[in-house]
């Protein structure tokens, strides 16, 4: 049976750093970069590591106090040293203000021999923070001591509080690690496995009505296109302490704004349409003509709005290859743009697509009910009024 799924939201049509002030991107580890290298799925957009970590993409199973679908992973090996050992890192969109307070937040998890006492440590600064790195000897790195469990989770909040600088261009999380040989316990012997789980990151103004700089969003474009993820990017990082990310925008673009008070924007309904499985034909890209029928029978109920722009979004279930599934993902919504551009639904720099493969189910893949379902395409539909 042919079904279609439409839902209705209605919503403030404002960008992720109005509405939250978070100056981090990809703080909750969603959106996934496909390196260059392998091209396949390699780790997080906006976040980087050196090779001595590895990093891993996690479902939240525990959804206590966390938002979205991932959690980000690192498992590294503990060879005795105390001092801070960078984890991860990103680049900032915007410039911090000079003298100026900003607030650190995440939820954070670990896994460790119960001997070891493990604290988190984070480095604010013009270059990614690399022990004993020339780049990195007036660097500042400080432990994060404000932590506290979250009530029925494995996780535990975490929040830091500083004054800006004003040169700080990347932001380095790590941790400290040392034994606990207190009572005469015996010092561990050989190499010790760590792992650590991240969500929530989050970089804030103590003032409110601070906000994204203008350049924010050109900039998470420039810093998402940077797709090295192994050799070039663990070189750039080790030896220059900063990765080859140019924003090619005017200086004063990337200063924080002061958030106006003004009126309420218009709101903005959000429709979303979903093409099952059934409607294309079998392990390929080809519309149906039943699903042309609904296609044209439902971008005909609404002419009371106009169509701002639209999100084609391709999913497959967890059988076969994760390439074989990213590229029929993105065939089937190419197929649908097409289908829109071609029927004067909405102009092609309106309709963007993306595949995200087996990434997103909706149901079990266990069962063939389950992966029939999880095979589809929703297109995301924003309309104003007239």
């Amino acid at each position: 049976m042919k079904k279609i799924y439409l839902f209705f939201l209605f919503v403030l049509f404002k960008s992720t750093c109005q509405a939250q002030n978070n100056l981090l991107l990809n703080g909750g580890f969603e959106d996934v970069n496909v390196c260059t290298e392998y091209s396949a799925e390699c780790g997080v957009e906006a976040w980087f590591y050196l090779k001595d970590v590895k990093a891993q993409m996690l479902s939240n199973d525990d959804t206590t106090g966390k938002n979205g679908t991932n959690s980000f992973g690192i498992f590294y090996n503990w060879r005795g040293d105390t001092e801070f050992s960078p984890l991860i890192g990103t680049l900032l969109p915007c410039k911090l203000q000079a003298g100026k307070a900003y607030i650190f937040k995440g939820l954070i998890s670990a896994k460790l021999n119960p001997k070891l006492l493990f604290v988190p440590g984070i480095c604010m600064g013009p270059f990614f923070y690399v022990p004993r790195r020339k780049f990195a000897l007036d660097m500042h790195v400080d432990s994060v001591t404000n932590i506290r469990p979250v009530p029925n989770s494995l996780f535990y909040q975490m929040e830091y509080r500083f004054i800006a600088k004003g040169d700080e261009k990347y932001l380095t999380f790590g941790t400290y690690v040392t034994e606990d040989t207190v009572g005469g316990k015996k010092k561990l012997t050989g190499v010790q496995t760590v792992s650590v789980v991240f969500d929530n990151f989050q970089l804030l103004p103590a003032d409110s009505n601070i906000t994204c700089c203008p350049a924010f969003e050109q900039n998470k474009k420039t810093i998402y296109n940077y797709n090295f993820r192994h050799r070039d990017m663990d070189y750039s990082l080790f030896g220059r302490g900063y990765l080859d990310i140019k924003f090619n925008l005017p200086p004063d673009s990337l200063e924080l704004q002061v958030q106006k008070k003004t009126p309420p924007p218009l709101s903005v309904i959000i429709d979303t349409l979903r093409l099952d499985d059934v409607l294309f034909d079998f392990n390929k890209s080809v519309l149906k003509p039943d699903a042309e029928k609904i296609l044209s029978q439902y971008f005909l109920i609404d002419t009371n709005s106009i169509i701002d722009s639209m999100y084609v979004e391709g999913h497959t279930d967890a059988m076969g290859s994760d390439s074989s599934n990213m590229v029929l993902g993105k065939q089937r919504s190419e197929q649908v743009k097409w289908w829109l551009i071609n029927h004067q639904i909405a102009p092609e720099s309106n309709i963007h697509t993306q595949s995200f493969g087996k990434a997103r189910p909706i149901a079990t893949n266990k069962t063939p009910e389950g992966r029939t379902k999880n095979r589809r395409v929703e297109i995301i539909i924003f309309r104003r009024r007239k």
